[in-house]
């Protein structure tokens, strides 16, 4: 896809990221209404998009004890989430080595063994067959060490980072410490720029899902989009506030922008103030990053909380959101319970504004007039660049 950059520059001094929209519009769309509607577009993206690189899969608080057991869905196949008994997470592909069946379809906490419904096979928390009740057709239901481990939960690369689970279907390799190496390197600007950010320190205040009636790439232009705050969101502040914000690429899987001045432009979001996420230097504790690491985490940062919204389509006009609020722990006590909750009602309400906003978006795609939206190089580069990256990935032309 061919690229054109823009060197505009808005009025207050802001940084606008070079990207591929020129002026004027050029009277396309840079992805095809078919790719928010359709069922084999959708497919391809599962496959070429959800499946090909690490991915947003859950929490780590759904895991809050060891044997607790979580399926999820990762570009349509069934996954379990596992906390060990060493607290270590583990995700395993969610069929027995018998059959194939599902272990679990709902969250759960067992006793040192998963066990398939069908025939009581059962598996350790590491994946391993650990009994075959009359597997020879015996009595009996002793596994051999050889055969427990042929027969074992098929493993999937994982890692874990700042309360969040990543997944990565296409690598060849599981083990932890090649995962470790290898996300670390994909997020390594991002975490770079949030090094000051106690990550290990995070306390889960609440987690709501929305079952949002449009596609998942909508969802993420909606984050990405920056436009829409002061029409949509009045709450945030006024309209200078809004304009305050630079681009970011860090990569083309992370894209985004910063209010420099975002946490004291805006309305605060409580009465009284958090501890920091962290030993935070003075020059950082105004500013507010808000980032998508493709395909679908989505994050929002501020000095003394941190917002995400993990997403599963589901379908072409489909995206289960699961948008989950964070503070410090030193916060997580009863003198700081009404801040809490206070903070996560006003982000919940924010995104429910969203809601209407969504739905419409995807009504208008069934249009043929969807073909020719034109985005605007002033606003929309990282927009932009978000749907290039999606039609590099999907194929799209």
């Amino acid at each position: 896809m061919t690229t054109a950059h823009t060197a505009a520059q808005p009025l207050g001094g802001n940084h606008i990221a070079a990207g591929p929209l020129t002026e004027p519009p050029a009277g396309r769309a840079l992805l095809p209404a078919r790719a928010y509607t359709g069922e084999d577009e959708f497919r391809a993206e599962q496959r070429l998009v959800f499946g090909a690189g690490w991915v947003w899969a859950g929490y780590a608080h759904w895991l809050a004890e060891p044997g607790a057991v979580h399926p999820v869905t990762v570009a349509g196949q069934p996954l379990l989430l596992v906390r060990d008994e060493q607290q270590r997470i583990r995700v395993f592909h969610n069929a027995c080595r018998h059959r194939g069946m599902t272990l679990t379809e709902e969250p759960t906490v067992v006793r040192k063994r998963i066990q398939c419904a069908y025939h009581c096979w059962s598996f350790g928390l590491d994946g391993k067959l650990c009994a075959a009740p009359f597997y020879g057709r015996a009595k009996g239901s002793a596994v051999a060490a050889e055969l427990g481990d042929r027969l074992a939960l098929i493993p999937v690369a994982a890692h874990v980072w700042a309360g969040l689970i990543f997944v990565d279907l296409a690598a060849a390799d599981a083990d932890p410490q090649a995962c470790a190496a290898d996300f670390t390197d994909r997020l390594a600007p991002l975490l770079r720029r949030w090094s000051h950010i106690a990550f290990d320190r995070l306390h889960p205040v609440e987690e709501r899902r929305f079952d949002i009636a449009a596609n998942w790439k909508l969802v993420v232009e909606n984050f990405l989009d920056f436009y829409h705050l002061p029409f949509i969101h009045p709450q945030v502040g006024p309209v200078a506030a809004a304009l305050d914000i630079d681009d970011l690429v860090l990569r083309p899987d992370i894209m985004g922008g910063s209010y420099p001045r975002g946490a004291v432009g805006k309305t605060g979001k409580t009465e009284k103030r958090l501890p920091w996420l962290g030993d935070l230097p003075a020059d950082l504790l105004e500013r507010q990053d808000i980032f998508c690491v493709f395909p679908n985490a989505l994050l929002f940062l501020e000095a003394d909380w941190f917002q995400v919204i993990g997403f599963d389509p589901l379908a072409p006009g489909r995206t289960l959101e699961h948008m989950a609020v964070f503070v410090d722990r030193t916060a997580a006590g009863a003198e700081f319970a009404g801040t809490r909750t206070q903070l996560a009602e006003a982000l919940f309400a924010v995104n429910e504004q969203d809601l209407p906003i969504l739905r419409r978006l995807q009504a208008g795609r069934h249009s043929p007039a969807a073909d020719a939206t034109n985005l605007v190089a002033a606003w929309d580069q990282i927009t932009a660049l978000f749907q290039q990256r999606v039609a590099d990935r999907a194929g799209y032309r």
